[in-house]
């Protein structure tokens, strides 16, 4: 996991180096995590594109959000209604910052299936994000790295990576007019949770047996993971 140093974002990383098992690491220069886009600056974007080369941007956010700037421009913006997709499910879900996550795994299947068809399908580096990068994006990480075969403890420890800089986060939305409204969910408005990933971890394991069961429950193709696997791990 490499944090990447940009002008106008502060929660910005690279997924690759992360331990998948003996051996393997996640793919460096594959997939990457953040707040919204929409804070980055012209040079921002131009070395996203160039020397990161993105291909394919997946914005977790409804509409309402607007685009992600020109980092989803020219074709590559995806977006994925996280939330939408969940319809009237989402009516039953816990909003508290300790049991959202945990929550979601009974109704984001079917965003969850699309967005690893999106990640599989991309030609390239991919990006994911969402408002803060830290619940819609944190949950499909999550699972991703799960998925990989990226053990609890590493996947803790790159959901509160967002901790650290949570603060300056909130600071730099609000400065350009984008901060988490006082009327937000509470997990929304929450710095991340340990106990809130590590719920979801552990209900992961129990009721679906792990990650990737979890995915084919929700009728992800196995064909699909064992892409995923291949594109997005590599020897250490």
């Amino acid at each position: 996991m490499l944090r990447l140093d940009f002008d106008g974002l502060v929660n910005a990383r690279d997924l690759g180096g992360i331990g998948t098992g003996p051996g393997r690491v996640v793919r460096r220069g594959r997939v990457f995590r953040s707040e919204t886009p929409q804070l980055m600056s012209e040079g921002d974007v131009a070395r996203a594109l160039g020397d990161l080369g993105v291909v394919r941007v997946i914005d977790l956010r409804n509409e309402r959000t607007g685009d992600s700037g020109p980092l989803g421009h020219d074709g590559r913006g995806v977006r994925l209604d996280f939330f939408g997709l969940q319809g009237d499910r989402y009516s039953t879900v816990d909003l508290e910052p300790d049991g959202f996550l945990a929550g979601q795994l009974d109704v984001a299947g079917e965003a969850v299936r699309q967005f690893f068809g999106l990640v599989a399908t991309s030609p390239g580096p991919t990006w994911v994000h969402c408002h803060t990068g830290k619940d819609r994006t944190g949950f499909v990480i999550a699972l991703l790295l799960g998925v990989l075969g990226v053990g609890d403890d590493d996947i803790v420890t790159d959901y509160l990576e967002t901790s650290a800089n949570y603060d300056q986060m909130l600071a730099n939305l609000a400065a350009a007019g984008r901060r988490v409204p006082d009327t937000a969910p509470p997990f929304a408005r929450h710095r991340p949770s340990d106990t809130g990933i590590r719920a979801m971890l552990d209900r992961l394991h129990s009721q679906w047996g792990g990650a990737r069961a979890f995915a084919l429950a929700n009728d992800v193709d196995n064909d699909l993971l064992d892409r995923l696997v291949e594109q997005l791990t590599e020897p250490l």
